[in-house]
């Protein structure tokens, strides 16, 4: 009977161990089945993108909660998107967008003559190669072969369409870069940081490192700890030099030799940073022509406007902006019809998939905006939920 017993329990023991074991692979059979429909049902949303701009709406959409993006849209000043509008992020190219409304302030008020020709030589100073995405060469390739001048008006074109920073900080120059920072006091940019200029900010590696007796595994730490305020004032200290003693190529060569990818992560985090709110509110006062005289638009237009294909657009001018984890758009619009659209894109700590899904949709997203009220009713849709 004890034997009779024991023989039972194990095979009481047995049956749960296999009852045990068929549950396991039950549950392991329902988890497969869930994944497998989860990937079915992600590959048939992926299929069902708009080619042109799905991707990258997927990208805004499933950041929105983060600091990597901020987008503001809107159409006859009704919103079509909010998204982390107060967020401030580096605005890389964007700022000239200021630097452009000083100048036609200037060019209006009489203080600088945008036709006055001004050496090449004056300029190059500023042009520092391999550090503009063949930016600066675009812009002078457009001038013909041996161009030893150009005019001012010229010099603002370059900056805005070909977005070169050499002609950016030549025009800082020109300018001032305290009437530059009063402009953005004038413009009441509240969350806008002060502009410094750009290819200085190149150099700052080198000056920290020789200044602080570092090697060059301590540098981009020393960089970090820097505050904004002396990082910005190492940059203007390089601008002023520069403008007695301009820096060799040789000189050059070597600050950019510094200059690698954790490096650029830190330069791209110190550029000025603002909102997108605040360029919105820009954005909107140029699309109105408000605040400023038909003079001083005149002269905008002159270097911050687009040639135009589609004809049912009035008017339009768009600013990118980018560096290796950032990719950003300001744009305005006015259809024949008068309708109005402002938009800013502003991204930050991009990887490569996502800087190369963006570069290659933000141009459809910007102009599906402008042309499609079907388009503009699904992003509201889409980025609302």
């Amino acid at each position: 009977m004890k034997k009779s017993s024991t023989l039972l329990f194990v095979c009481l023991l047995l049956l749960l161990a296999a009852c045990s074991n068929n549950n396991k692979e039950e549950q392991k059979d329902n988890q497969d089945d869930t994944e497998q429909e989860d990937e079915l049902e992600e590959k048939d949303n992926k299929e069902n993108l708009d080619p042109a701009t799905g991707l990258f709406m997927e990208f805004i959409k499933e950041n929105k909660d983060s600091e990597r993006v901020a987008f503001l849209a809107s159409w006859n000043d009704k919103p079509i998107a909010e998204i982390n509008p107060d967020l401030a992020l580096p605005l890389a190219s964007v700022v000239k967008i200021v630097i452009a409304i000083e100048f036609a302030s200037q060019a209006e008020e009489g203080k600088i003559d945008p036709s006055e020709m001004i050496s090449m030589e004056e300029v190059d100073k500023y042009y520092f190669a391999n550090t503009d995405g063949g930016a600066h060469e675009a812009w002078k390739n457009t001038l013909g072969d041996g161009k030893e001048q150009v005019s001012l008006e010229q010099i603002a074109q370059g900056m805005m369409d070909y977005s070169s920073n050499a002609n950016t900080d030549y025009l800082i120059e020109r300018l001032g870069l305290e009437e530059v920072n009063n402009r953005v006091e004038e413009l009441d940019l509240n969350n806008h940081d002060p502009i410094y200029p750009l290819t200085a900010s190149i150099a700052i590696p080198e000056r920290v490192l020789e200044e602080n007796n570092l090697e060059e595994d301590e540098l981009e730490a020393a960089l970090r700890d820097l505050d904004d305020d002396a990082y910005r004032q190492i940059a203007v200290d390089l601008f002023e030099e520069w403008q007695e003693k301009p820096l060799s190529e040789e000189e050059k060569e070597k600050a950019v030799a510094l200059v690698d990818m954790p490096i650029q992560k830190v330069w791209s985090d110190r550029l000025t940073h603002a909102t997108a709110e605040d360029y919105h509110k820009i954005m909107a006062m140029l699309n109105k022509k408000e605040h400023y005289s038909d003079a001083f638009y005149e002269e905008l237009d002159a270097i911050f406007s687009l040639e135009l294909e589609n004809e049912a657009i009035e008017r339009a001018a768009q600013k990118g902006g980018s560096t290796a984890f950032v990719l950003n758009q300001a744009v305005y619009a006015e259809d024949k019809a008068g309708n109005r659209l402002e938009m800013i894109l502003f991204t930050n700590d991009l990887n490569l998939s996502e800087l190369e899904v963006a570069a290659m949709q933000v141009q459809a997203l910007t102009d599906k905006l402008v042309n499609e009220e079907d388009f503009r009713e699904e992003v509201r849709d889409t980025l609302a939920e």
